[in-house]
């Protein structure tokens, strides 16, 4: 089966009501066989003008990764993301030789 991602990359842009998603998604990510790869915003940049936080979200398929993404109990967050962050998410498969 291919993995499923959830990568995130973003600025926060209302650091007053910004919550990280570590702190309050790690129930509804157990419910869909999720877990945080990554979560910092304390990457090193070696290359390009990546933003501020990087998360990866990884998944035991895609179609996990985005009835999470989809579901009531990431929708909550969701609209905090959307209201407090500017960047791109991205759904990606595992790479499969």
């Amino acid at each position: 089966m291919n993995m499923g991602y959830i990568i995130e990359n973003y600025s926060i842009l209302d650091k007053e009501n910004y919550i990280p998603p570590v702190k309050v998604i790690n129930e509804a990510l157990a419910k869909y066989n999720g877990k945080f790869l990554v979560a910092t915003p304390k990457a090193e940049t070696l290359s390009g003008n990546p933003l501020e936080v990087v998360i990866v979200m990884e998944f035991d398929s895609v179609e996990s990764a985005k009835s999470f993404y989809m579901s009531d109990d990431y929708k909550e967050y969701k609209d905090l993301f959307n209201n407090t962050t500017q960047g791109w998410v991205l759904l990606s498969g595992g790479y499969n030789n």
